[in-house]
């Protein structure tokens, strides 16, 4: 994602579906759902639980939770 972009960490991504007013859902031992629209759209949003709040998440694993969002990258992160 370079330096532009660089990776999230689980809190950070929770941050901006926060600001985007996505809402928990399902919660399961690996990860959690949360429920939202983009664009007048329902979204669904699956954040993985990695080891620790502070690991970083890869940039396929990270580019699908954006994808998800109905973002751009470039929205996504103007949300941090």
């Amino acid at each position: 994602m370079g330096k532009t972009y660089p990776l999230l960490d689980r809190e950070q991504v929770e941050d901006v579906l926060k600001e985007l007013e996505f809402k928990p859902k399902k919660q399961k031992a690996s990860h959690t759902q949360w429920e939202g629209y983009t664009n007048g759209q329902r979204r669904i949003v699956t954040v993985a639980h990695l080891k620790s709040k502070t690991e970083k998440y890869g940039h396929t694993l990270l580019k699908s939770m954006i994808d998800q969002s109905g973002l751009t990258k470039k929205e996504f992160y103007s949300y941090l």
